[in-house]
């Protein structure tokens, strides 16, 4: 090896905040509700991403992602896959 370059500031929370950021988007398309105006919900969002990340982690089948009364009493609902498919941004990162 002749070279080693790594990013210090790079973790879990960067991988949450991308995965949320993805299901921010979906409910706004699929329950007209924008979860980055209400921090509850944001707060709710970023909990129930990272369990989800957790179990990408060992499952490589799609996960369901399900919060009860995320806004206004809805009940929101997705679906992920592996995690390498969302973080490509990141992945860009270390090939340069």
């Amino acid at each position: 090896m002749l070279a080693n370059a790594s990013d210090p500031h790079l973790g879990g929370r960067d991988f949450d905040n991308i995965l949320a950021r993805h299901f921010v988007e979906e409910f706004k398309k699929k329950y007209n509700l924008d979860a980055s105006t209400s921090k509850r919900a944001q707060i709710r969002l970023l909990a129930e991403v990272e369990k989800l990340k957790k179990q990408m982690s060992a499952n490589s089948t799609v996960l369901p992602i399900n919060i009860e009364s995320f806004m206004n009493d809805v009940d929101v609902s997705g679906t992920m896959c592996r995690l390498e498919q969302r973080t490509g941004r990141l992945g860009m990162k270390f090939k340069s």
